[in-house]
């Protein structure tokens, strides 16, 4: 299991096996991506969005439209949810209600879209596998939680994207690796986090570890992530 590293911040509360509502005596060991605003915590079960209360209670469903769903955020208000959606072969990103509803489409390229994080003022971050000049590259882009053209950020690639509130950082990993079946790799693909400055368009690595760094997460002026640096 990998270990939450503070590159000099906070831990995520893991969410215990709640019930869902509508389910008769669920399993609870399966719960993913789970994501935490003031009063909630959102995650996926059995391919559908739920939302339960950070202080315990039965869970209640957010979407359960015919397809799958992965990577749902809360923006900075709590009052939506982006996610990352497959209804018809492709993979785009949608915006619901965290009360619950109709999500509401963002994104229509052909290209599979990874969601990463909300910015600030209400954008999205995401990456995509050839959605830009060049058709192997994974590049990092955003676009407005109601639609439009997407803009491409100005980093060659990079995946799990995530920009500071004060907009002038990004923090990113050229490369990733988190979809494979194999742990504790340690060869030249090896994920690392870095920071870009988008005012000077300046870059620096920030994580050394011969293995696996993962997943920046900006809370306040510092950065935390996923490593596999761990005896877990």
């Amino acid at each position: 299991m990998r270990r939450l590293v503070v590159c000099g911040l906070l831990a995520l509360g893991m969410v215990s096996g709640g019930a869902p509502a509508l389910a008769a005596d669920p399993h609870g060991g399966m719960l993913r991506f789970p994501d935490v605003s003031k009063t909630h915590i959102v995650f996926l079960y059995a391919n559908d969005l739920w939302k339960v209360p950070k202080t315990g209670g039965t869970a209640t469903l957010v979407a359960s439209p015919p397809g799958m769903e992965m990577l749902p955020r809360f923006d900075r208000t709590g009052t939506k949810i982006a996610f990352a959606g497959n209804y018809d072969g492709d993979q785009d990103l949608y915006v619901v209600a965290a009360d619950g509803g109709v999500p509401t489409r963002v994104t229509h390229h052909p290209a599979n879209e990874l969601f990463s994080d909300w910015t600030a003022d209400g954008r999205l971050i995401f990456s995509a596998f050839g959605a830009g000049v060049y058709p192997r590259a994974v590049e990092l882009y955003s676009v407005s939680a109601e639609g439009g053209l997407p803009e491409r950020l100005p980093v060659p690639y990079g995946v799990n994207g995530t920009i500071s509130d004060d907009g002038e950082w990004l923090a990113y990993m050229p490369n990733t690796r988190d979809t494979r079946t194999w742990k504790r790799y340690r060869g030249g693909l090896a994920s690392d986090i870095w920071l870009f400055n988008l005012k000077t368009l300046t870059s620096r690595k920030i994580t050394e570890w011969e293995g696996t760094d993962t997943f920046p997460m900006w809370h306040g002026k510092k950065v935390y992530y996923l490593s596999d640096n761990g005896p877990a």
